[in-house]
């Protein structure tokens, strides 16, 4: 075959090849299309959808502490209802449960509605503080944390443990 046919030959695979391999970028169900952010920090939504929680990231102490924080952000995102922050659960990845109680507890923190774009932030510079006392995983580990509200019930996340250093410091247990 002579040199100018290979040449042809593989200029018009390539350019069929070119629609099988860009594929993975088209259409509404494409996987490019529902990429999370990336970073430590968990995301959840209520059920309803009116509860948005980003970034909870627990904060644990150093060496063989038990104390925690847990950190991030709460939304409420319903035009028309308020919402309370009434309980946090940690279930640890063996099972154990720490309940959040005690005057550092976030319970009963409001969540008003009509405004989208404001949040509660817990731990680090906001004023909510998640502590928890009797929490033994270790750091990169992940143990579910469930916020329970009045109105939108029960939402869990997979949160991941890291170590009060690096950005975190200054962010962990009281």
């Amino acid at each position: 075959m002579p040199r100018t046919a290979w040449r042809r030959s593989a200029a018009v695979l390539a350019l069929a090849l070119v629609p099988v391999l860009s594929a993975c970028s088209i259409g509404v169900n494409a996987g490019t299309t529902t990429q999370q952010p990336s970073g430590n920090g968990a995301f959840a939504n209520s059920s309803s959808g009116l509860i948005a929680l980003r970034g909870i990231t627990i904060v644990t102490g150093l060496g063989a502490s038990t104390k925690a924080t847990v950190i991030g952000t709460i939304v409420n995102q319903s035009l028309t209802e308020d919402d309370v922050l009434t309980g946090v659960t940690v279930t640890d990845p063996t099972g154990a449960t720490v309940t959040v109680a005690g005057p550092d507890a976030a319970t009963t923190v409001p969540l008003p509605s009509g405004r989208p774009t404001s949040a509660v932030q817990l731990g680090g510079g906001g004023t909510v503080k998640v502590d928890i006392t009797g929490l033994s995983i270790p750091a990169s580990a992940f143990a579910t944390v469930t916020f329970t509200f009045q109105k939108a019930g029960a939402v869990p996340v997979a949160a991941m443990t890291v170590p009060p250093t690096g950005i975190y410091a200054g962010l962990g247990p009281f």
